[in-house]
């Protein structure tokens, strides 16, 4: 039967084909293998076909100091997988920034320490999740607070045995006296891996986002452009074309209106105000009629006017 690092290491080079066609960001001497998920000893091999070893903590951390950041889970030498994140994203471990530190699952002890200063390993339930966060909430519950790593030093009672526990940083592992941090032993679980070589020099890798901004922009604007052309296509003012009908001009007969007759009645006929004898017609009447108003009356400032009628013999 073959090793399981020689399996691993023919499967990582046959899938591994890929890593050179795309750029791989370098900070430090700390990067990242193209399009690789692997358990921890998957990661340490992955490194290896790349002539380098697994990045430590210090490692990572000093690249993040420089500028390193990735949006993928990797290994690193202290079997905890990190994610280096300096601008927050919703797609990467929500907004979180700094180097974030996945859950070492099947953990289900933590270090508590009471206002004495003394320390004590208490058990998770089994019902709740195996986190940072209900390692804590176990602590507080019996009246305690999770422990700092000097707290776990300092404290003589707490040194005798093995124990691996959460503290206020992680997961770390108590053997007889002598205290290790960032230790978790979920080896099996799934992610990239952060490599680490001195001897490469720094490569940033910058993705240009400007074709996407103006291709963005430019359906923002056709969009635009094509609901101001259906506007002008289908309405006309605020009616529909389709609803106002027939737009041609049509001949409407508009009937005349009947002749006046009352200056051609054969009772009254209107006389000139400005020539009281002269009538608008020029005929001669033999007979006239006294005026309706009389002429004292005029004197007087009113809506009447003194303008008379006459008649004829009847």
């Amino acid at each position: 039967m073959l090793p399981k690092t020689f399996c691993l290491s023919v499967l990582i080079a046959v899938t591994g084909l890929s890593w050179s066609s795309d750029p791989v960001q370098v900070i430090s001497g700390v990067f990242m293998p193209n399009n690789i998920s692997v358990d921890y000893d998957g990661a340490r091999t992955a490194c290896a076909l790349q002539n380098s070893r697994l990045a430590t903590l210090d490692n990572v951390t000093f690249a993040f100091r420089n500028g390193y950041e990735m949006c993928r889970w990797g290994w690193i030498e202290e079997k905890r997988v990190v994610m280096l994140r300096l601008t927050p994203f919703a797609a990467c471990s929500d907004s979180n920034v700094g180097i974030l530190m996945r859950d070492c699952p099947g953990i289900r002890y933590t270090f508590c320490v009471n206002s004495a200063g003394n320390v004590s390993a208490l058990p998770i339930p089994s019902t709740l999740v195996p986190s940072y966060e209900n390692a804590s909430s176990v602590c507080t519950g019996n009246g305690l607070t999770i422990s700092t790593k000097e707290q776990i030093v300092k404290d003589s009672s707490s040194k005798a045995g093995q124990w691996v526990a959460w503290y206020n940083w992680g997961v770390g592992r108590l053997n007889n006296g002598t205290f290790e941090e960032n230790f978790c032993d979920d080896t099996s679980s799934y992610a990239s891996a952060f490599c680490y070589n001195p001897a490469l020099s720094d490569v940033l890798i910058i993705k240009d986002n400007q074709i996407w901004k103006k291709i963005a922009i430019g359906c923002i604007i056709a969009f635009i452009f094509v609901i101001l052309l259906l506007a002008a296509t289908f309405m006309r003012g605020n009616k529909c074309v389709c609803c106002m009908g027939d737009s041609r001009t049509q001949t409407v007969e508009i009937p005349s209106p009947p002749a006046p007759t009352w200056n051609t009645t054969s009772i009254y006929r209107r006389i000139s105000h400005a020539n009281k004898g002269a009538m608008y017609d020029n005929v001669a009447v033999s007979g006239t009629r006294p005026p309706v108003i009389r002429p004292e009356m005029s004197h007087y400032k009113n809506h009447y006017s003194n303008m008379g009628f006459d008649t004829t013999e009847d």
